[in-house]
């Protein structure tokens, strides 16, 4: 394997060199102490979760990570383990994977499912579309760290802590009279997993530490300090009657361990460390893999530099360095002190489940997913995937990869709207790595230009169909993932960007669909073979089937990579004629529908659904998170979306994380805060465990998924401030539940930070920091005016229509919006 010849755009970056503080500087807020200086006396934050007891299994751990590297904190007094990660430990290698009869097959299938002949063409699409072999790659674990007590017992007064305000897993407690405190956090300034041991009494420390992996590896202590864990990620074979074989090949990695102890010793047994008779140890562990450097030892030597860095410094310089991401927005709720603020959280949790209500802790919650963004996607690093970088297994729940028919857009949902921008980089990254592979697989599958990406993608850019015609046969992946681009230009307003990474981008998504439409018997460009994400309708006969032409979500993404070109081509002044194309295409394009119960349509013909109650609400994209039906401009469809709703969740949808999150913030897009606080709630109750983490399904051993973690906590944002359609709205969705409360730094597209004051259920003020030089349309809560709006005391002139007030913004001014 040649890994420095991979296509991904981030190995070609230098990956030794610190991390440079980024984002804007650094402001206190009431979430937090006000310390300028994180010194280890400063006092634990509002924004802590903590445990009166260890994580029993790996999905109750705590989470740690500097967006490359990852750990998983159990906090066992005397068997501990730490989980880890590094985000480019992936199994399988880059190799065409395109099944080599699609170009032929498609037309046909095209012509058997106009002509009704469903069956045939799903039986055809299974032989001549599905990839070879029909699965993709899996990000693997790194391995596990174990640390173990010898004669320690008995432990007391146990608390194990995840400060979000600092980004440090802390575990304390009590044994034979000897205070221990343990302290883990993953550093991005130096590219290393620190784990501090201390005790109360002068040489009580007393640990044995090794490293293992469930798949293939070699550990091998260098030196009294030092161990090395060395492995590759090899794929597991999950079909073994499959007549595609997988070459047992994969991203071979380095792991390094190494131990500076205060006082006491350090010493090698076999391929383990003794530490004894200390009182304190600073553990450093860094990892590299052959997909970044060709050199891993020099790359984890290099990180080990970290070593000769005083503790208190490291820890200074992470929690500075992180905290200059995680300031940035701040909310809170009630406008009280937290009554339960001196319950562990996992208790809080469970009343919940009971059916308690406890608002303040959303605001936990809702910085929880900003923390597991900044710690699982940074400048530079593979975009957060199913599990975001934690794994504890070679052979994870869906390959822990990308699907991207849902779950990697929802990741990054959050990140624009809570001031986390320069963390949707990644995805872009994401998307540059498949244009190569996509651009064959559309050449190949529908004789198109462009680039094309199915449901899932990998670290190797995948971009076929795997799985099956459930899932697989879905051509808009990239065409979703290139409206996130256009997202950020619209909260920057950076021309630049737009010209230079955005627009080739929309361009050549949108030059796929120029070519992947085709005409229909009734006169409409059709998008196909396609389906609905995972969903099934009934034919007539009342067989299940599901491939169709141009369902909804299909149609919905269509108009909006069209509409973003368009207008990106008219703001760069380029592409006149493709323009005009595109004009033409969309103009032919099948119209939404509204069925005989009042629902928008799934699909063109209104057949009735398999399961109604389905986790996919793929035909609400145009309400969310597209903006093609408000109740304002489209009134009728948002009325049909509020039926497809109500109609899935009587019949059992939101039964996983994600769906529930999308849920909210569907229903936040219709104005409905209480419904937005119902389905919060009930997120937490069915899909949410007690360290807060989200599962994919209801069942006890539901699996991990981070998607519902970031998406929910964008509900909330979205509750509070929305921005679409050119209008920036104040509390659109605001829930009886939360009558007074205020929250810092949100972003609002045009370039705006927004801050919002409210009490008993009504806006007293915003803050509105200007980026750009720029017209605001500002829309108040019904039954409110704005009095005034200031700079520094000077009144600055604006206009008013109805509960919209308008003004002229200048970069970097300060707005202070008085309402009444």
């Amino acid at each position: 394997m040649t890994m420095n010849r991979l296509p991904h755009s981030i190995t070609r970056r230098r990956f030794l060199r610190q991390t440079a503080l980024t984002g804007a500087a650094l402001r206190g807020g009431r979430g937090w102490a006000e310390s300028s200086s994180p010194e280890d006396t400063e006092p634990e934050s509002s924004y802590t979760m903590f445990f009166a007891q260890p994580a029993a299994t790996w999905p109750d751990a705590l989470p740690v990570g500097n967006g490359r590297l990852g750990g998983m904190v159990f906090g066992d007094p005397q068997h501990d383990r730490i989980q880890l990660n590094e985000e480019t430990i992936w199994d399988g290698e880059r190799h065409d994977r395109n099944n080599p009869d699609a170009g032929a097959a498609v037309p046909k299938i095209r012509e058997l499912l106009f002509s009704g002949n469903i069956h045939e063409a799903e039986r055809l699409a299974v032989a001549d579309m599905i990839a070879h072999p029909p699965r993709l790659p899996c990000y693997q674990t790194l391995g596990d760290l174990w640390l173990d007590f010898p004669g320690l017992t008995n432990a007391q007064d146990y608390r194990l802590a995840l400060d979000l305000d600092k980004a440090i897993v802390t575990t304390q407690f009590t044994s034979k009279g000897v205070r221990t405190k343990r302290e883990v956090f993953s550093s991005a300034p130096d590219q290393t997993l620190v784990i501090r041991l201390s005790v109360s009494h002068k040489g009580n420390l007393n640990v044995i530490l090794r490293l293992d992996r469930p798949g293939s590896f070699t550990t091998v202590a260098t030196a009294p300090n030092h161990l090395v864990i060395t492995g590759q990620a090899l794929p597991v074979n999950d079909n073994p009657g499959s007549p595609y074989k997988e070459r047992q090949t994969g991203v071979r990695f380095r792991g390094e361990l190494l131990v500076r102890t205060e006082d006491g010793t350090c010493s090698a047994e076999g391929n383990q460390l003794r530490i004894a008779n200390s009182t304190a140890a600073t553990l450093f562990f860094v990892a590299a893999t052959e997909f970044r450097v060709r050199d891993m030892a020099a790359a984890c030597s290099a990180y080990l530099k970290s070593s000769r860095i005083p503790y208190a410094e490291l820890r200074n310089r992470h929690i500075r360095e992180y905290r200059s991401y995680f300031r940035r927005c701040d909310l809170q709720l009630m406008g009280t002190a937290d009554p339960l603020s001196a319950m562990p959280t996992d208790q809080r949790m469970q009343r919940i489940k009971d059916g308690a209500e406890d608002v303040q802790l959303l605001p936990i919650y809702f910085q929880f997913g900003r923390y597991m963004l900044i710690s699982s996607s940074r400048p530079n690093t593979m975009a957060a995937n199913l599990q975001g970088i934690w794994n504890e297994s070679v052979d994870p729940p869906w390959g822990s990869k990308y699907t991207v028919n849902i779950n990697t857009e929802m990741n990054y949902w959050i990140a624009e709207r809570t001031n986390l921008g320069d963390l949707h980089t990644p995805l872009f990254d994401l998307l540059d790595s498949t244009r190569s592979t996509g651009a064959l697989t559309a050449q190949k599958y529908y004789k198109a230009r462009g680039f094309v990406v199915h449901h899932n993608t990998d670290i190797w850019g995948d971009a076929v169909p795997i799985d099956g015609i459930h899932s697989g046969i879905w051509a808009m992946g990239a065409n979703w993932l290139s409206l996130h681009l256009w997202e950020h230009y619209e909260y920057s307003g950076d021309l630049n960007f737009l010209r230079t990474r955005a627009y080739p981008v929309l361009r050549a998504t949108a030059l796929f669909l120029l070519d992947y439409l085709v005409p229909s018997p009734t006169g409409y460009l059709m998008s196909g073979p396609s389906l609905s994400p995972e969903n099934s309708y009934k034919l007539p006969d009342g067989s299940k089937a599901s491939l169709c032409m141009s369902p909804t979500m299909d149609v919905e993404i269509t108009r909006a990579v069209f509409a973003r070109v368009i207008d990106a081509s008219k703001l760069l002044g380029v592409d006149t004629d493709l323009r005009q194309q595109i004009y033409a295409a969309t103009a032919k394009l099948p119209p939404y529908k509204i069925g005989k119960a009042g629902n928008l349509q799934e699909w063109f013909e209104d057949y009735a659904e398999v399961e109604p109650g389905h986790r996919h609400i793929s035909h609400l994209f145009a309400l969310y998170p597209d903006s093609q039906i408000t109740p304002q401009g489209t009134p009728e469809l948002a009325r049909a979306a509020r039926v497809v709703l109500d109609t899935r969740l009587a019949n059992g949808s939101g039964s996983t994380g994600w769906s529930r999150a999308w849920i909210i913030n569907c229903f936040a897009r219709l104005g409905d805060g209480d419904q937005c606080y119902h389905n919060l709630m009930q997120l937490l109750r069915l899909c949410t465990r007690h360290n807060l983490f989200d599962v994919c399904g209801l069942k006890a051993n539901a699996p991990f998924q981070i998607d519902g973690n970031l998406g929910a906590p964008a509900g909330i944002a979205e509750m509070l401030l929305q921005s679409h359609g050119g209008i920036v709205r104040l509390l659109p969705a605001l829930p009886s539940a939360w009558p007074t409360g205020n929250v810092r730094g949100l972003r609002a597209r045009g370039g705006l930070e927004v801050d919002i004051v409210w009490s008993n259920g009504r806006a007293s003020q915003a803050t509105l920091r200007s980026l750009l030089a720029k017209h605001h349309a500002l829309a108040i809560p019904a039954g409110q005016q704005v009095v005034a709006i200031t700079i520094r005391g000077t009144a600055v002139p604006f206009t008013r229509e109805k509960e919209v007030i308008s003004f002229f913004s200048t970069p970097g001014e300060t707005y202070r919006v008085q309402i009444v």
